[in-house]
């Protein structure tokens, strides 16, 4: 007779394991936040959404308002040449203050959130009208969300945090 016996212990230890650290994805959920919040500044630094489709140039009018911005006299002398100059200018980083307000807010058990308080973010984030009379044409240029790279490094995090820590321990 062959007899073949099976000892479980291990298998239950590591699945109790890893029910406790499913219990707690905080650590796993914090790592994400800050990929999240690294993509955000991604798509600021390349004027490209998430999703990796570049953000619509500046207007002529925009460049120009901001060429006044930074101008000491903050009027604009030859307009062709200041539309020259600020061509390459890239969208949202005029001053960096919503670049630089992009946070993790909080980080549950259950979720994080990153994001914004600046009022004007929606209308950058997903485009509309705006001004007096919403006059003026806003176009979006998406710089929160999932590219594919932030996806495939938060999928990793949380398996490798289920698996023995998000550390891989």
């Amino acid at each position: 007779m062959i007899t073949v016996t099976l000892d479980d212990r291990a298998l239950k230890v590591a699945i109790d394991g890893m029910q406790g650290r499913i219990a707690n994805m905080r650590p796993a959920l914090a790592a994400a936040a800050q990929v999240l919040r690294e993509a955000a500044m991604q798509a600021f630094d390349e004027s490209r959404s998430p999703d990796g489709k570049a953000w619509p140039r500046l207007k002529p009018a925009s460049i120009v308002s901001r060429a006044r911005r930074h101008s000491p006299k903050g009027y604009v002398k030859n307009r062709a040449r200041t539309l020259a100059r600020f061509a390459d200018a890239k969208p949202l980083l005029d001053t960096g203050q919503l670049r630089n307000s992009i946070q993790v807010y909080s980080v549950t058990d259950t979720e994080a959130v990153v994001g914004t308080k600046l009022p004007h973010a929606a209308i950058h984030q997903f485009g509309g009208r705006a001004g007096r009379g919403r006059r003026v044409s806003i176009p979006a240029r998406p710089f929160l969300g999932l590219s594919e790279q932030a996806k495939s490094e938060i999928e990793d995090i949380i398996r490798r945090h289920v698996a023995g820590g998000v550390g891989g321990a």
